[in-house]
């Protein structure tokens, strides 16, 4: 595992208690609700995590990406919802820190210790081709006035802050920030995904918008980069949610395997449990390791985006293989609803989407490998 700071342990440990007794009991409830509560977002809020990675003239906690990270898988291992929430709220931060404007963030920021942000580019046209899309900002004076809607939306719906890919030119992406509070901004309607249910994921629509200069992050027509930035920051920490649902499976399959016992021994001495067991092990430390180096490179300023999108690609497709020989231990018990390696399986399998698909990061991956050695 990563070398923790002292800081950067207190704060892990700190996360493991929290995530051992305000998270992992509610888990099934949070999968079978579709929501993880007024309560549990409240205590999240009241313990800081909104602000972790902010800096501290934010208010915030000033932590680095491996400390970020290691917190998302920590709070992963209760509940994937609860992380991926979270996650979307950093990534959010992330582009907001890198690309926008000092007014911009002296106006906002402070308050993302208290509400949630998110980062929105897909729309019912597509998502990951940003050729497609039809949301638009039109300069008028001394302002820009957006039109269009965003769908699919990490957060969607609970999310107050909303940094939005539009185009500005028929060929040219530009990002803006938008606040729910705008006159012509509305929410849709909230997807009803079979997996990572406790997050929400929703719609907005924009109606003549009018936003100040200052909300343009970075440049016009940088929005291709600030997309990808988005999309980079996110598979880190998309990579430590992975990490963190095979956790849970490995100590569920640990668990049962050791209690159950079959001809009179018990399941651990099975030469074809213990395959099963170890091969999760190996999942878990695998997928830890590429996104703890994501967080690493992330923290000392190098690249970072192929090694986050291995965290991702291989953590998402190894959480769902490892969910299935917890299952498969289990047997018939792995099949039930009392149970929570069905719902495991169903979080896992949306990793393999969110944030690019999978086919998409192997694309990426290849090209990045392509262009270092050809």
């Amino acid at each position: 595992m990563v070398e923790l700071t002292a800081a950067q342990l207190m704060l892990h440990q700190m996360v493991q208690e929290f995530s051992a007794n305000e998270v992992r009991p509610h888990d099934m409830a949070i999968d079978r609700e579709r929501s993880f509560g007024s309560d549990l977002y409240r205590k999240l809020v009241d313990t800081g995590f909104l602000g972790l990675m902010l800096p501290e003239q934010y208010g915030g906690a000033g932590f680095d990406a491996v400390a970020t990270a290691q917190t998302i898988y920590d709070l992963a291992v209760g509940n994937a919802s609860v992380a991926v929430t979270l996650e979307g709220h950093y990534k959010t931060l992330d582009q907001l820190l890198k690309y926008g404007q000092p007014s911009l963030l002296d106006r906002y920021l402070p308050s993302a210790t208290q509400r949630i942000f998110a980062f929105s580019m897909t729309e019912p046209s597509g998502g990951s081709d940003h050729s497609t899309l039809g949301s638009t900002a039109v300069r008028q004076g001394d302002h820009w006035v957006l039109n269009g809607n965003k769908i699919m939306i990490t957060n969607g719906g609970l999310a107050e802050v909303y940094c939005v890919l539009v185009k500005t030119a028929p060929t040219e992406f530009s990002v803006f920030l938008v606040d729910q509070d705008m006159p012509g901004f509305k929410f849709g309607k909230q997807e009803n995904f079979l997996g990572l249910t406790g997050t929400p994921i929703g719609e907005i629509f924009m109606e003549n918008v009018v936003v100040p200069a200052d909300h343009l992050l970075g440049k016009v027509g940088q929005g291709h980069e600030i997309g990808d930035n988005a999309h980079a920051d996110a598979r880190v920490l998309m990579g430590a949610v992975a990490a963190g649902i095979i956790e849970h499976e490995l100590e569920l399959a640990v668990d049962y395997a050791h209690q159950r016992k079959s001809g009179g021994q018990r399941l651990t001495d099975l030469q074809a449990i213990q395959r099963k067991i170890a091969d999760i092990a190996l999942a878990k430390e695998t997928t830890a390791l590429l996104y703890e180096e994501a967080a690493r490179h992330k923290a000392k300023g190098q690249p970072y985006a192929e090694i986050a999108a291995m965290a991702k690609t291989h953590g998402s497709r190894q959480a769902v293989r490892a969910g299935d020989d917890t299952l498969q231990i289990y047997a018939g018990y792995g099949y039930s609803l009392d149970y929570p390696i069905e719902h495991l399986i169903r979080d896992a399998r949306a990793l393999e989407i969110a944030e690019g698909t999978v086919e998409k990061m192997r694309a990426e991956i290849t090209q990045l490998e392509v262009a270092q050695r050809i």
